[in-house]
């Protein structure tokens, strides 16, 4: 804290200084009093001189202590352009102060003029460096986006659901009010409120977590300066119920003075900024220790532009008080976000307004598109990681389709894009769930696209207006009339997947399921009409399973007729088809 207040004040000090040693000495002027060539020898010090002096003193006194207490409660920036510009900002003031003062007292301001004009100097050059800096800052984007590690790839690769597991995860609105309701098992919970909902995994499994913070200065010191513990809740199981883990931790967002989390790694790691301002988030280690994590990075000189292949983690035990600093390859295995919510967020923005450089930001804005949502969503993948999802839509605002979607690795801050073609956006899978829930007036919540059955398909939590848990939603996102429910996950990709198969949608490139080869003979066989093609639904003597062939791959399937003898290939998940017979052979029609 006392190397930036000192160096944020170097420019007042030097234009003070100026204003003391080049005084010209035959203009100097000496008490009024003084009357013999005696007395005015006998004068210690010019007055003069001396005002500029004590003058001087004065406001830097002043200047250090507004500066120490700005620095301290609002922890002012480390970066170099942010120094040289509050050099800027005090160095002003301090030019105006000496000027506006001696031109007030009996000092002749015509004999300052070279302290004026070197003052003046000293500002203007601050100026040409903050101003400099600053465009180049603003201007030199390109740069940022080509930091993010980023990989695009087609839809079609996008992420799956593992069998028998759902990453689909609880609404965090449904999470935290779960978690206010058992604020009775806090201890004197009257001092606290629940503090943000934190995605990781705890001990292999995915859970949400939220730290329970202090509710105001006053019952920080009420409850003796200590937080009584978090919540913890097993986050794809819509019937879990949180569960508060007893810790005394001591440094919280919330927490005041030097016991604030983010102070506390603030003056543990001096050189280290905060990443886009983001605020440090809970994590627990497998021992449920908890432990504020922070995203930082080390800016470029004379710019506040950021690198983010160079970001790091700094990791405050909560408890004690102590931290780590953390390149993101080296990260320990229990830190699933060191990536914060508000670093993918600017991310995401990066990436999909600046890869084409400034101008075209504003006049082409030739491959712009902009994240439909203001804040990422955490998403659990099958592998054991928590992805940060947003989707990407035009910067025209009477569009609604998506231009893809973006999954942030939380962990190694790697950005995998999707590319789409022709599916909606977030804003209107919202708008299409929200409408088939009318008369309930209940709304639809956490949009996430997952590719099932080959089709992008958008799954969404619905929940009443106390944000309860009322069951998932899924709809095609190429097809708004295709979608289905569910109390569980499971049960609604089930119902989702029929309703593919009911509407003939061609879905044997889906990656779930098991392939089986098919033989036997037609019992029954129907043609029906699903949109602008035509679809062939048969069952197989000795089987009540209905397979179906799409007419546009097969068009020889749709002469078929009980009875006949075929041959095929088909997906199998859970005893069902889950879409069209892959390959299709009707012996009788050689």
């Amino acid at each position: 804290m006392l190397y930036i207040t000192l160096t944020s004040l170097i420019a007042p000090l030097l234009i003070w200084l100026t204003f003391l040693i080049n005084w010209p000495t035959k203009n100097k002027v000496f008490p009024r009093t003084a009357k013999t060539t005696q007395e005015k020898k006998s004068a210690n010090q010019p007055i003069g001189e001396k005002f500029t002096f004590q003058l001087g003193l004065a406001v830097m006194i002043l200047f250090i202590i507004i500066k120490s207490l700005i620095t301290y409660f609002y922890l002012s920036s480390r970066n170099t352009l942010s120094i040289l510009g509050a050099n800027l900002i005090w160095g002003a003031i301090m030019l105006a102060i000496m000027i506006f003062f001696n031109l007030n007292s009996s000092n002749r301001i015509s004999s300052k003029k070279n302290q004026i004009k070197i003052g003046g100097a000293i500002l203007v050059v601050l100026l040409a460096l903050v101003g400099f800096g600053e465009a180049h800052s603003y201007l030199s984007v390109k740069p940022v986006a080509n930091s993010i590690k980023s990989t695009k790839i087609a839809s079609e690769s996008a992420p799956t659901f593992k069998k028998g597991v759902t990453p689909v995860a609880l609404s965090p609105k449904t999470v935290k009010n779960r978690m206010n309701k058992n604020m009775s098992d806090v201890p004197n919970s009257q001092y606290f409120q629940l503090g943000d909902i934190q995605a990781q995994y705890y001990k292999g499994k995915p859970v949400y977590i939220a730290p329970v913070e202090f509710d105001g200065l006053f019952k920080y010191y009420s409850a003796h300066q200590t937080v009584p513990g978090y919540f913890i809740i097993d986050a794809t199981s819509v019937n879990a119920e949180p569960h508060f883990v007893k810790k005394d931790i001591k440094y919280t967002n919330t927490s005041y003075f030097n016991r604030n989390a983010w102070r506390r790694i603030y003056s543990q790691h001096p050189t280290w900024l905060a990443a886009n301002g983001s605020q440090p988030q809970l994590e627990v280690d497998d021992n449920g220790t908890p432990y504020y994590v922070q995203t930082t990075y080390k800016s470029m000189a004379l710019s506040h532009r950021i690198n983010y292949s160079k970001l790091h983690v700094v990791a405050l035990n909560a408890e004690t008080g102590t931290t780590k600093l953390y390149t993101l390859k080296h990260l320990p295995k229990w830190i699933d976000e060191g990536i914060t919510t508000e670093v993918a967020d600017s991310m995401n923005e990066a990436y999909g307004k600046y890869q084409r450089g400034f101008l075209n930001m504003y006049l082409s804005k030739t491959g712009i598109q902009l994240p439909t949502s203001d804040s990422v969503i955490s998403t659990f993948d099958k592998q054991g990681n928590v992805q940060y999802f947003t989707d990407f839509t035009n910067p025209r605002s009477d569009a609604d389709s998506a231009l893809g979607y973006s999954m942030i690795n939380a962990r190694t801050g790697k950005l995998v894009y999707y590319k789409t073609h022709g599916i909606m956006d977030s804003d209107g899978s919202k708008a299409n769930a929200n409408n088939n829930y009318k008369a309930q007036q209940w709304k639809s919540s956490m949009p996430v696209i997952y590719n099932i059955n080959g089709k992008p398909t958008w799954v969404l939590s619905i929940l009443d207006d106390t944000n309860a848990f009322r069951g998932y939603y899924y709809i095609d996102a190429a097809d708004q009339s295709v979608h289905a429910t569910g109390d569980n996950a499971n049960e609604a990709v089930e119902n989702f997947r029929q309703a593919l198969i009911d509407n003939g949608s061609n879905a044997g490139n889906t990656s779930q399921g098991t392939k089986k080869q098919l033989s036997g003979k037609i019992d029954r066989a129907v043609i029906t009409t699903k949109g602008s093609s035509q679809v062939l639904l048969f069952t197989l003597q000795g089987s009540s399973t209905v397979y179906t062939v799409d007419g546009e791959d097969y068009q020889k399937a749709l002469l078929t007729r009980a009875g006949d003898q075929i041959k095929g290939t088909v997906r199998m998940a859970n005893g069902k088809a889950i879409g069209n017979v892959t390959k299709f052979v009707n012996n009788n029609l050689k």
